[in-house]
C-alpha cells in the first residue's frame, strides 16, 4: 500500500521505527540476510523494514523488536491504564445516580 494513504504522523513513525531498527542490526553487525534469517523473512522485507514501509507485517516488526531484544519497550504499548480518553469516555457513561435495589421480603 502506497505511504500517502497513512497519516504523515505514522509514516515519520515508521521512518524513524525503521532508521532505529537498522541501526540496531548494525550494531550487532549483522547483515541484512542475517536478521531476514532470524526473523523468517526475506532480505527484501527487511529493507522495506528498515525505510519504514507501513506495509510490513506488525508479526514481522514485532518478531524483529523480539530478535533484537529491545521486545520490553513495546510491552507499554496501548495499555488501557494510559489511555486517558478512555477512561474520560468511561466515566461519562456512569451513571449520575445509583438505584439500590431492596430485597424482595419472603411472605410465608
Amino acid at each position: 500500500m502506497n505511504q500517502t494513504h497513512y497519516p504523515a504522523e505514522v509514516v515519520s513513525m515508521m521512518t524513524l521505527l525503521g532508521e532505529r531498527i537498522c541501526i540496531a542490526r548494525t550494531r550487532r553487525r549483522w547483515s541484512m540476510e542475517i536478521l531476514a534469517e532470524r526473523i523468517g523473512v526475506g532480505r527484501r522485507t527487511v529493507a522495506r523494514l528498515e525505510k519504514g514501509d507501513p506495509g510490513v507485517a506488525l508479526g514481522v516488526f514485532f518478531t524483529t523488536l523480539w530478535v533484537l531484544g529491545v521486545w520490553d519497550e513495546v510491552k507499554g504499548l496501548a495499555d488501557p491504564g494510559a489511555d486517558k480518553a478512555g477512561e474520560f469516555l468511561d466515566k461519562q457513561r456512569l451513571p449520575k445516580r445509583v438505584h439500590l435495589q431492596r430485597e424482595k421480603e419472603l411472605d410465608f
